[in-house]
């Protein structure tokens, strides 16, 4: 290809590149992409999915140009392009609403979609989801157009990682200072109730979780005993006891435990329970104190997730806080004259 015919595309590639850059915000960045690429490349609509952290399912991140309806259609995870995409090859769909890898072609046909571009992100340098860029009107794709995009999706991988780097720092940063906080709330009381509650209700908060626990082993029993939650009914709380579970058995070890869906995971046992409470991820995480363990923090979600690494560390610091905390209210009240 010749200079000049080169020049439209670099143009394109810079303006596109310097917008989807500028930003460190993850949402904006995805917003970014899938407004600018289907303007300079001209198409109708444009959609972002990830591969979530199990790496088996592609979550929709951003999308512009199209209908709710279409875009709760279902997922599009087993349609032969979407793999080989996945892969690393760019595939073009030229009679959506009727090719036999589409899984929905009614729902393609009715909102008038003709041609599909799915092409892969890397994120580095491993395919962590797909661009894919829709049309209504018949279109096909130069090779140079496709080389284009794909190299589009090389920066919108580095955006999107760098937009990661910075979120996961802001994160540790409000835990940081959480955990400051909180520091300073629970030393400041000898109530255990008090400090219980401080645990549960502050972490809800800044996890943007559905509810927390926390339970103390009793002394002389050996069993866990439910001493302050947040966010659940008195019917799921009154479930059962935990002591039974295989995660209460790694909780005891001193290992905390990730549980991506209490619906179905072996390390629970009130499965039934957890789907009519909406609960469907947990952590939980040993209280202790001088190495010894005292009871369990179990933080719970309504939507699936993955917690990282700076959501374990900052569990395990809090819990840990709060075992000292809470032992030392057990043992002054023991020593307090009564009233």
């Amino acid at each position: 290809m010749t200079a000049e015919r080169h020049a439209p595309f670099i143009d394109l590639y810079i303006e596109v590149t310097k917008a989807i850059t500028a930003s460190l915000d993850l949402d904006e960045v995805f917003a970014l992409i899938t407004e600018k690429i289907p303007d300079v490349i001209s198409v109708d609509a444009a959609t972002i999915r990830l591969l979530d952290p199990s790496g088996r399912n592609l979550v929709l991140k951003a999308s512009h140009g199209l209908s709710r309806e279409y875009l709760d259609r279902g997922t599009i995870d087993t349609e032969q392009p979407v793999f080989k995409a996945l892969k690393g090859e760019p595939i073009v769909i030229e009679d959506a609403g009727n090719d036999p890898r589409i899984k929905y072609p009614e729902a393609t046909k009715k909102e008038g979609i003709r041609t599909i571009l799915v092409v892969p992100i890397p994120i580095r340098g491993k395919i962590s989801g797909i661009l894919r860029l829709l049309t209504k009107q018949p279109r096909s794709y130069s090779r140079e157009e496709i080389d284009f995009v794909a190299a589009l999706c090389e920066q919108c991988g580095i955006a999107i990682e760098n937009a990661r780097i910075f979120k996961e720092q802001q994160t540790q940063l409000d835990y940081f200072k959480t955990i400051h906080h909180i520091g300073k709330e629970i030393n400041a009381t000898y109530e255990l109730d008090r400090i219980l509650n401080l645990i549960v209700t502050r972490l809800t908060e800044v996890m943007n979780l559905k509810a927390a626990t926390i339970r103390l082993i009793e002394p002389g029993k050996g069993k866990l005993a439910l001493k302050a939650a947040y966010g659940l009914s008195e019917a799921y709380l009154e479930r059962g006891p935990l002591d039974d579970e295989l995660a209460t058995h790694y909780l005891k070890q001193g290992e905390p435990v990730v549980i991506p869906d209490a619906k179905k995971d072996i390390h629970t046992i009130y499965h039934k329970e957890a789907e009519k409470e909406g609960i469907s991820s947990i952590l939980a995480v040993p209280i202790t104190v001088q190495d010894e363990i005292i009871g369990i923090l179990r933080l719970l979600t309504e939507e699936v997730r993955y917690f990282s690494e700076a959501d374990v560390n900052f569990a395990m610091a809090v819990a840990e806080q709060g075992g000292v905390a809470i032992q030392r209210a057990i043992d002054y009240n023991k020593i307090r004259p009564p009233k």
